[in-house]
């Protein structure tokens, strides 16, 4: 199953929260601790590693909620999103209302226990009702890493790429074809955003010690529609399950960051010029 969560905070009124804030927090309570070595034994496989390849879970946006009548207070909600139902287990057991916690520079206390806001499951994801054209709303910075190279550029066939690839790795069985080589079936009609651009600060491991380093990121905010009007029917069925799983793992790098949080918004669908499914 996958899974979005939120968390109700209040704290400090004003209180300066970076977007990389909140991946500490969520880390701590769903990463499993490194694994003790006894010998050559390394004990069982671990269910959320800090430092896997591709993370089972994301986190973000902050969402600022009414205020009570005459507090002073800033009210928030943290998502966080899971893909393995047992995540969403260790999250209901491990937060506690009344726990204190720090954002950025702000002191907030949790005030419910975690809310589950949306849910699906992997094979839902890849029922396609005939969508052809996609509005996406980026709601944090994406960003698209290919080896020592980030791109802002949220191209059609970038972002199928990569949403391919962490789908295959997190539950192979019901992912989408990866997409075909040649010219590309899904193309942008509409766009209207910007490039943000943020320092991500991260403590990395090399050679055995730990470093912290500063990695400036370029991401896209805004909106892009996606059409795909003259390819076939199993190409817009796969791009339409891929902006689906996009809703709860977000796109391109450092989601467990709060980067990369999309949401699907309504549009017109065009007159089409498909071709049969193969």
């Amino acid at each position: 199953m996958l899974s979005r969560w939120e968390i109700r905070l209040h704290g400090q009124a004003g209180a300066a929260i970076p977007i990389t804030a909140p991946q500490a927090l969520v880390s701590r309570w769903l990463d499993d601790p490194p694994p003790r070595r006894a010998g050559n034994a390394t004990g069982p496989a671990r269910l959320s590693g800090h430092d896997d390849q591709v993370r089972k879970w994301a986190c973000g946006p902050l969402r600022s909620l009414p205020a009570e009548p005459g507090s002073n207070a800033t009210h928030l909600a943290l998502q966080i999103r899971t893909f393995d139902s047992r995540l969403d287990t260790k999250l209901e057991d491990t937060i506690n209302v009344g726990t204190r916690l720090r954002l950025g520079n702000g002191e907030f206390e949790i005030t419910a226990p975690p809310e589950l806001a949306a849910q699906a499951s992997w094979q839902s994801l890849r029922r396609w009702t005939g969508t052809r054209a996609w509005q996406i709303h980026f709601l944090t910075p994406t960003c698209f890493r290919r080896g020592s190279r980030t791109s802002p550029w949220p191209a059609p066939e970038t972002l199928a790429r990569g949403l391919t690839d962490r789908w295959r790795r997190l539950h192979p069985q019901t992912a989408p074809p990866p997409p075909a080589p040649g010219p590309a079936s899904i193309w942008v009609s509409d766009i209207d955003g910007r490039s943000d651009v943020h320092t991500l600060t991260r403590n990395v491991r090399r050679h055995g010690t730990w470093h912290t380093e500063d990695e400036i990121i370029s991401g896209f905010t805004g909106r892009i529609r996606y059409v795909c009007d003259n390819g076939t029917d199993n190409q817009a069925a796969a791009f339409d399950a891929l902006i689906a799983f996009a809703a709860y793992s977000g796109a391109g790098s450092h989601t467990t960051y709060g980067f990369g949080i999309l949401r699907p918004e309504p549009t017109w669908q065009p007159p089409t010029t498909r071709s049969p499914a193969p």
